[in-house]
């Protein structure tokens, strides 16, 4: 008996050596300790539509889930790695971002995967490419929210004021602060009053001759609505124009083709859109507005003041800083023939 217990004894400390040698070989990288954890002081919290949510260093991999959104990160240095656009172009990956994604493609350097449509974005692709972080704006994607929570954290943006007017001014900060880039908000702000600024000097001869504008957001088939809250509104009201509305109509409304010739302006801008055609609507608006009696009869109209421009841009789908800088830049080139032509 005393021989086995010499054995066993023998064989428990050889398990034991064992076991310890084991435990000194094993590798540095198997340490817990040397894993990548995020420093506590680049942890942050971001309020955001739904709440405060803890975002630490700089995301990478971030899902833009409305051209709002892709078009506020662009302007802050950030890439996508997935966007919604505003409707669902059957493009399984923005491979040519330049002709795929209208104005603001030029400035995305990533070919982002598509996930369809920006009111009901795919979670099943979202949940294959695996993003840190997910924008998108609130209340759109409020419904979606717990589920896209579970893909990564989420935040939803709102850019509207208390009046309904849709600035990105309103959430770029927040914007910003998730991606950790709120410097490049600031400079952002500042940078456009002196946009604003050149505009208006350089269009100071179209606000002085004809000042009232009226905004049009219509497809010439079966839609037509006075839009005094779009984007291009807010800057044609920063630049010193006034914007106007048919008789009797308050605020963003529906309204008839009959009342159109009743309305007091200088110019009409046709905020022109197509069920057919996602891409360039205005040109096809602009020949339906040549052919329809009442339209070209009009006296703004026969006398070269009607322009036709893409909703997608100049409505108030993207709403950006890059969409602003756009549109400040391409209004000289628009309306300067106004005054020239006379």
């Amino acid at each position: 008996m005393s021989q086995l217990c010499r054995y066993l004894s023998w064989f428990f400390w050889g398990i034991c050596v064992v076991i310890v040698i084991a435990a000194c070989d094993r590798q540095p990288h198997a340490s817990l300790g040397d894993r990548p954890i995020a420093k506590p002081e680049s942890c942050r919290l971001v309020e955001h539509g739904m709440g405060t949510t803890q975002i630490c260093g700089q995301p990478q991999r971030v899902a833009a889930l409305s051209p709002h959104i892709l078009d506020s990160i662009l302007a802050l240095g950030a890439q996508p790695v997935a966007y919604a656009e505003s409707q669902d172009l059957k493009i399984q990956t923005y491979n040519n971002p330049v002709e795929q994604i209208p104005y603001i493609g030029k400035w995305v350097t990533t070919q982002p995967i598509g996930l369809g449509d920006r009111k009901s974005p795919s979670l099943e692709r979202l949940a294959l490419i695996k993003p840190e972080l997910i924008l998108g704006e609130e209340p759109m994607h409020r419904d979606t929210y717990s589920l896209l929570s579970q893909i990564a954290p989420t935040l939803l943006f709102s850019d509207e004021t208390d009046d309904g007017q849709q600035v990105w001014q309103q959430d770029i900060q927040g914007i910003a602060q998730a991606l950790d880039r709120e410097s490049q908000a600031r400079s952002l702000l500042a940078r456009f009053d002196q946009e604003v600024e050149q505009a208006r000097r350089l269009l100071e001869p179209i606000w002085q001759t004809y000042p009232r504008v009226f905004l049009l957001n219509s497809n010439l088939t079966n839609y037509m609505a006075s839009a005094p809250k779009s984007t291009t509104a807010r800057l044609l009201k920063e630049i010193g124009f006034e914007i106007v509305q048919p008789p009797g109509v308050q605020g963003y409304a529906e309204i008839s083709w009959e009342i159109l010739p009743q309305i007091e302006t200088d110019i009409i801008l046709v905020l022109s859109w197509s069920d057919e055609n996602f891409f360039n609507p205005e040109n096809i608006m602009e020949e339906k507005w040549a052919k329809n009696p009442l339209l070209n009869s009009m006296s703004v109209f026969q006398q070269g003041r009607v322009y036709f421009v893409d909703y997608q841009l100049w409505g108030s789908v993207t709403r950006g800083p890059l969409t602003d800088w756009l549109i400040l830049e391409a209004l000289p080139d628009l309306l300067l023939s106004s005054v020239e032509d006379n």
